[in-house]
């Protein structure tokens, strides 16, 4: 899918590039479709319309009436733009978008496997260093669970302490 991360910039009109091998991957599975909305940490996501028509169906099974899922749906939807890549990998930015992920000049789009991320130069910068010192404590949650028993045995050690 898509990975990496690209350094671009917003043009005069708001548009950003798409780096020649997210355009690559784009053309070969068919994405030509993507859909734009604010993300967390002032990022902005794009999926796909695949993924996109996953999320509408996953939001869909909440209840309108629940107050969260409402909000929820609100911020997602209510903010989501369609975007084409044009001819030379161009794709507008929605004005609204921009503002809320601080987005003037230099970017970064990164690759998050499913979907792509937009993230101003220094929004991206800032949240790195905010979670390098637990970057450890993440992936050893993702790979191994909160518990620790798979790190025992793979260092040879069992249950009961041999």
């Amino acid at each position: 899918m898509y990975f990496g991360e690209y350094p671009t910039s917003l043009d005069e009109k708001g548009r950003i590039t798409m780096p020649r091998r997210f355009r690559n991957t784009m053309e070969v599975l068919g994405h030509a479709v993507w859909f734009m909305t604010r993300g967390f940490d002032h990022s902005i996501f794009l999926f796909n319309q695949e993924e996109w028509n996953k999320i509408r169906k996953q939001v869909a099974s909440y209840s309108a009436i629940d107050a969260k899922a409402l909000d929820f749906r609100r911020l997602l939807f209510g903010s989501v733009a369609e975007v084409k890549p044009d001819g030379q990998g161009r794709m507008l930015v929605p004005q609204h978008l921009r503002e809320y992920a601080g987005l003037t000049k230099e970017a970064v789009i990164l690759g998050v496997d499913d979907h792509l991320e937009l993230w101003s130069k220094e929004n991206w910068r800032e949240f790195q260093e905010s979670n390098d010192d637990t970057f450890k404590e993440m992936a050893a949650q993702l790979f191994m669970g909160q518990n620790s028993e798979p790190a025992l045995q793979a260092e040879g050690g069992t249950d009961d302490g041999n």
